[in-house]
């Protein structure tokens, strides 16, 4: 197992968003979590990057795991271009700029607003934006929370081409309300609230 999840219970200000939640993934498992709003799923997610601690319980992982991250909100630095945002998480090589420039174009996002601070973007421009800096790091877990919310369906559908393509062998945990956007990215469905997990094509 490459996730190893026991036992695990988190509370905020006394209200327990996870209790004695116990579950694992496999390596190159893709499974998209699913339920209903408050049930923890972005608590888990955020237990699971060392954002957060919980009370008690505890996640097994195998020595040295990586993960990389999209969140609901893009999170990046607003005075810097999509390019420079880009390519804070790696080295500014020859290869690593082609690589940016190629995921954003696969994602559509006209070659004009590669270079302008991302404050001037829309926030599904953004969004893209977030996607890539999250695909150019090697990694061996990446982490969606509702990252193809807010997206036209045309470039919801480049989008999720694109991370299924650069997620081929690795391990994708997403938050998603959205039974066809867990279709797109070609995950089973876990139902967080219920233990149920169901298949997609």
């Amino acid at each position: 197992m490459q996730i190893i999840v026991e036992h695990l219970t988190k509370s905020y200000e006394k209200q327990i968003i996870l209790q004695n939640k116990s579950i694992s993934f496999d390596k190159a498992d893709r499974v998209a979590l699913m339920g209903k709003s408050g049930c923890g799923k972005t608590t888990f997610l955020r237990l699971l990057l060392g954002l957060e601690r919980p009370d008690s319980g505890q996640i097994r992982l195998e020595k040295n795991t990586v993960f990389s991250a999209v969140f609901q909100q893009a999170r990046l630095c607003p005075t810097l271009s999509a390019m420079e945002n880009i390519l804070l998480v790696s080295k500014k090589s020859p290869v690593k700029i082609a690589q940016a420039e190629q995921f954003l174009r696969q994602m559509q996002l006209a070659q004009t607003e590669w270079h302008k601070p991302v404050s001037l973007l829309s926030g599904g421009q953004r969004q893209r934006v977030a996607v890539a800096r999250a695909l150019i790091i090697p990694f061996d877990v990446l982490v969606l929370d509702e990252a193809l919310k807010g997206l036209d369906e045309q470039t919801k559908n480049t989008t999720a081409a694109l991370i299924v393509e650069h997620t081929q062998g690795k391990t994708l945990l997403a938050v998603t309300h959205d039974t066809a956007e867990a279709a797109l990215l070609q995950t089973k469905v876990y139902r967080f609230d219920s233990l149920q997990t169901d298949e997609q094509a």
